[in-house]
């Protein structure tokens, strides 16, 4: 009984590691034809996948008006802490 068991462990060993070179081969095969630019397209297009998020760019008013408010905040910050 002990024997037949082993050779079912045996069995099943060899069918995992079978079907873990196919999952990796499917991988590669994946991974080639979404490429690089067409990849966040075919997301976009699927529907599903979380793609980078693009930066809105800050104009020069925008960055000068944050950083007078961090600016502002920091020193209330150390005025606090005295």
């Amino acid at each position: 009984m002990a024997r037949n068991y082993g050779r079912l462990v045996q069995q099943l060993r060899s069918e995992r590691s079978a079907l873990e070179g196919e999952i990796a081969r499917l991988n590669q095969a994946i991974s080639a034809l979404e490429g690089g630019a067409a990849r966040s397209r075919s997301r976009k297009a699927a529907g599903g996948g979380a793609g980078r998020r693009r930066r809105k760019k800050m104009s020069a008013a925008a960055r000068r008006a944050v950083s007078l408010r961090m600016k502002k905040y920091w020193a209330a910050r150390r005025k606090a802490a005295k």
